[in-house]
């Protein structure tokens, strides 16, 4: 089933078939930005290894979710990869990246609504994102939903570390699931907050 992004193109979030997307997600990462390429990579990725594109496409275990057009090809991409904290408690390090036609549309809100309310069913109480200290949408996106969120600075990038509120943990949705932006350029509302939604597509 299809959405319509505020251009009319179709597009539907589902999780990555590591079988079958290897090839769409090496040409999505290529066709990022450098800008963009660093501020999710932190370096010059382009074309991705093969050990980075087996993790992009799940093969390390972590849970991966991508946005696809009419075409099929990858427009975001989103993953969190879970480890034990030194308190033996779960937690998970989130990273996504929305191609640059498709940045300030919702999409980046979306697919980290998606994938914490998926971390909380797995038993997840809290999360790690690394963020480079001028990735401003990035940092806005997290600051609208964890202000208070511990920071960590290190030499080149800002650790956030928040924890999943009762709300965040129920605010998924099954995937596949449509994408629905509204009918704006920014796709911002005038708070400033993401209106991007999402509903079932199953």
């Amino acid at each position: 089933m299809n959405g319509t992004l505020v251009d009319g193109t179709t597009a539907v979030m589902r999780q990555v078939r590591p079988a079958d997307d290897g090839t769409r997600i090496s040409e999505f990462v290529c066709g990022l930005s450098p800008t963009s390429r660093y501020f999710r990579f932190f370096a010059s990725v382009a074309p991705p290894s093969s050990g980075l594109l087996r993790a992009l496409c799940g093969g390390t275990g972590a849970d991966v979710l991508v946005v696809t057009d009419a075409t099929g090809a990858v427009i975001a991409h989103g993953m969190a990869a879970d480890t034990r904290t030194s308190g033996g408690e779960l937690a998970s390090n989130i990273g996504l990246v929305v191609t640059d036609r498709w940045q300030g549309q919702g999409l980046g809100g979306l697919l980290l609504t998606a994938l914490v309310g998926r971390a909380a069913e797995r038993g997840v109480r809290s999360l790690v994102l690394d963020v480079l200290p001028y990735n401003d949408r990035m940092l806005g996106i997290i600051n609208r939903r964890w202000p208070d969120a511990p920071r960590e600075r290190t030499s080149d990038a800002i650790i956030i570390r928040p924890v999943i509120t009762p709300s965040q943990a129920t605010g998924n949705w099954p995937v596949p699931a449509i994408v629905c932006l509204p009918a704006t350029r920014s796709g911002i509302s005038p708070s400033g907050d993401a209106r991007a939604s999402g509903q079932s597509a199953a």
